[in-house]
């Protein structure tokens, strides 16, 4: 039986993925990347080290819970099919396959293949070496969390010292004004590692202004 990979190919600088990433996108016969979204961000990361053919994946951004499901098993059984063909199949994605990736949703329903995670650098772990902002150090504890709910944010943020928020174009506005409440001080990275990424400790630049999926904020508390 062939055998599934999962590559997490980083978060944008192609230099960024790792060796064991390189080497498994040489090898396989088939890549399957998402086609939309972040899905063409993770092919344009990894299309030079890419070797064999290249199929595309529809997965809908959407929060319709039947018409994902579907739409998962539907790719599923293409990647059952062509595993069952003997081939050796990837499928790539940004940062790490196991940090909010679709990838996890094809693990649960390819149970039974053999499969192999290889691990990519996160974007916060990128955004942190951008800034030279150390994330923890000693016994210190932080938190990463999606910035979908912004009370369960403020409960967070009365537990740590430092909270990563990741895709906090949904509630931008909001999570700055809890940061600032709380005594916060904040680092944005918008689309980091890419070539038109961008960086500040300004966070009020940008309330009201639309921002790119891939931002995050690094937040400390101030001493």
């Amino acid at each position: 039986m062939a055998k599934f990979y999962g590559v997490g190919v980083g978060p944008g600088d192609r230099k960024l993925l790792t060796l064991k990433a390189v080497e498994i996108l040489n090898k396989v016969d088939v890549v399957l990347a998402p086609s939309k979204g972040e899905g063409s961000i993770a092919y344009f990361i990894a299309k030079p080290y890419i070797k064999g053919e290249v199929v595309f994946l529809d997965f809908p951004m959407t929060y319709d819970t039947k018409r994902l499901k579907d739409k998962w098993e539907e790719n599923a059984e293409k990647i059952r099919e062509l595993l069952m063909g003997g081939k050796d199949v990837a499928f790539i994605t940004i940062g790490d396959p196991m940090i909010y990736s679709t990838y996890i949703y094809l693990l649960r329903e390819l149970e039974g293949f053999e499969i192999e995670t290889i691990p990519g650098i996160s974007s916060y772990s990128a955004a942190a070496a951008s800034f030279n902002l150390p994330i923890a150090e000693g016994r210190q504890n932080f938190a990463v969390v999606s910035s979908d709910d912004p009370e369960e944010i403020e409960k967070i943020l009365e537990l740590f010292d430092t909270v990563v928020l990741m895709k906090v174009s949904r509630n931008y506005d909001t999570i700055i004004k809890l940061l600032k409440d709380k005594g916060f001080v904040g680092n944005l990275a918008i689309k980091c590692g890419h070539e038109d990424e961008k960086k500040t400790r300004n966070l009020e630049e940008f309330i009201g202004k639309k921002l790119d999926y891939l931002s995050l904020i690094i937040a400390k508390k101030e001493k």
